[in-house]
């Protein structure tokens, strides 16, 4: 899955860099409307073998492949995607926006820290919801079945595994401490809610 496919919104499968740098002539045909009923039609991908692909599924595809790339080098490949959404967005007359809502927690990461100057505050800000948005979703993924000590055990022991396999840029821009690791830890070996308490604060 290309970033190309996320940020546009397409949610079909294909990937490599020649596909992201392709024309803007072939970018048009990706380019989708922003409406829910669009972005709902694209939770539910195909592959090249007709198999749907879960949102879920998609999302933990794309984290498995950023997680083995290069911190700066995944910035230029969303900076490069994103100009060439914008360049065909600007020329089909429409609103120059992008989907950050599938992007890997580690490219929003990349957008939020911004550490090559490479993107624009709005930019950042739309990156940044969509972080926090991720975050929220697997906490009510985690609750479905009810608020209990045994599923905010179960959530607070993913926050522990995600912290430990997450690099240092992707803990900062979440705002992800030691101090945060150690009160999930808390709550999977004593019952103890503190890390809630701080999340509410």
């Amino acid at each position: 899955m290309s970033l190309w496919s996320y940020i546009s919104g397409n949610s079909s499968s294909q990937s490599g860099s020649s596909y992201i740098n392709s024309t803007v002539s072939a970018a048009l045909a990706k380019i989708q409307d922003t409406s829910s009923a669009a972005l709902d039609a694209s939770a539910a991908a195909s592959s090249d073998t007709g198999v749907s692909i879960s949102t879920n599924a998609q999302a933990a595809a794309a984290e498995a492949d950023d997680s083995k790339k290069d911190f700066s080098d995944l910035a230029k490949e969303i900076r490069t995607s994103l100009d060439t959404l914008y360049a065909a967005e600007k020329a089909a007359g429409k609103p120059q926006t992008a989907n950050f809502a599938n992007l890997s927690g580690r490219a929003l990461s990349a957008v939020i820290l911004n550490q090559g100057d490479l993107f624009t505050p709005a930019e950042q800000r739309q990156a940044k919801l969509a972080l926090n948005q991720q975050t929220r979703e697997a906490f009510v993924a985690a609750t479905q079945g009810g608020m209990s000590m045994s599923s905010l055990s179960s959530y607070s022991q993913s926050l522990v595994a995600q912290y430990d396999a997450m690099s240092a840029e992707e803990r900062e821009a979440r705002g992800w401490t030691p101090f945060f690791r150690d009160n999930a830890a808390k709550v999977v070996s004593e019952g103890s809610l503190s890390l809630f308490d701080q999340m509410d604060g």
